[in-house]
């Protein structure tokens, strides 16, 4: 794992930086990390309420500041950052395996299955950083395990801890992970693996721990929400996104928006050509889902249950509005009305791909 996350993500194209997240990880992070803080930036358009910036206190801020102060390059502290986030997601989904009773050589399967999903395509170059949700997935369920299993503290700190480092980058990409420990938690009361008291207890304590370790961005976000521009609003819409959410193509690790838009010139993520129109790619992908699914079916494995919840709910959330013109009862609920908040919030469904 530790190969696959760091070869080829240095080998592709040294010396060149992409555009990814904010231009200031690159250029001046220290400055990015002392103005991130503030609700005014008198800085530019004459001042204004800067959206989001908050995130970049912890840990992309940090991470850029420290390789820029040892003298890295650019380009090379962007391809370790992004070969972090590969390990890391590979790591926490073997360590989940193992703590959900599945083998070594399976939880190995399954840790490169999920640190090569084609999922981080359309991130990696432009926005990484919305990446951390899924790399922390992993990590998130197996701690939420112990806790439960434990009734200890400690495991439940850790959680929060995740929470801290991954949720203020994107609340949408936290929310739509976060069925994944909850589901664990509740099935294990529905089977009597856990007495109900234990699942609220530990469902109460990781929440409230989560809770409070977050209020330093859901504060800043509040204001900026209330004071800034609305930049949900000036974005793209709910229909464009949910043009491409669609079950086949979420089945196989895709469906953001993002990975089909191609102008004049070039695909706005170059990788999507091949994914596409390569038959073999193509294939790949679905045998890879229909060899997962008929695992589901065939295996004695414990937890195969909350394994099949994972690909169901993760489905049903990640299609969101699709169709736009005929949504289902649930969806057309949820995204009545295509201007709300809400509805913006939501809209990049696809991230619920990581389930």
């Amino acid at each position: 794992m530790l190969v696959l996350a760091y070869v080829p993500v240095i080998t592709a194209a040294p010396g060149r930086i992409p555009a990814d997240t904010k231009l200031y990880l690159y250029l001046d992070p220290g400055r990015l990390m002392g103005e991130a803080p503030l609700t005014w930036d008198p800085n530019q358009f004459a001042g204004w309420v800067p959206h989001q910036t908050i995130l970049y206190l912890w840990p992309s801020g940090p991470w850029y500041w420290l390789l820029d102060t040892i003298g890295l390059p650019d380009w090379l502290a962007h391809r370790l950052w992004i070969g972090t986030l590969l390990l890391c997601a590979g790591l926490g989904v073997r360590y989940a395996a193992r703590v959900l009773g599945l083998g070594a050589s399976a939880a190995a399967v399954a840790a490169i299955v999920y640190q090569l999903s084609p999922y981080v395509l359309p991130y990696v170059s432009r926005t990484s950083v919305i990446l951390l949700p899924w790399a922390a997935l992993g990590w998130i369920v197996a701690f939420t395990v112990k806790a439960g299993v434990t009734g200890r503290w400690k495991p439940s700190v850790i959680v929060a801890l995740l929470v801290l480092t991954v949720a203020g980058v994107n609340a949408t990409a936290t929310l739509m992970i976060a069925p994944a420990p909850i589901m664990w938690m509740v099935l294990a009361g529905f089977e009597k693996r856990l007495p109900w008291r234990r699942v609220a207890q530990t469902i109460v304590r990781i929440g409230a721990l989560s809770l409070s370790v977050s209020l330093w961005w859901i504060t800043k976000l509040a204001m900026q929400g209330k004071y800034g521009a609305a930049v949900l609003s000036y974005s793209e819409t709910l229909q464009a996104v949910s043009d491409t959410s669609v079950s086949t193509e979420v089945s196989r690790g895709l469906g953001y928006w993002l990975f089909y838009v191609r102008d004049p010139f070039i695909a706005t993520t170059t990788a999507a050509g091949r994914y596409l129109t390569s038959p073999v790619l193509i294939a790949v992908g679905f045998a890879l889902l229909l060899v997962g699914l008929a695992g589901l079916v065939v295996t004695r494995w414990a937890h195969r249950r909350y394994a099949a919840l994972l690909v169901g709910t993760g489905l049903v959330l990640s299609i969101g509005a699709h169709p736009y013109d005929d949504m289902s009862l649930g969806q057309s609920a949820l995204y009545n009305d295509a201007r709300s908040g809400l509805s913006l919030a939501l809209r990049s469904s696809t991230r619920a791909v990581p389930l």
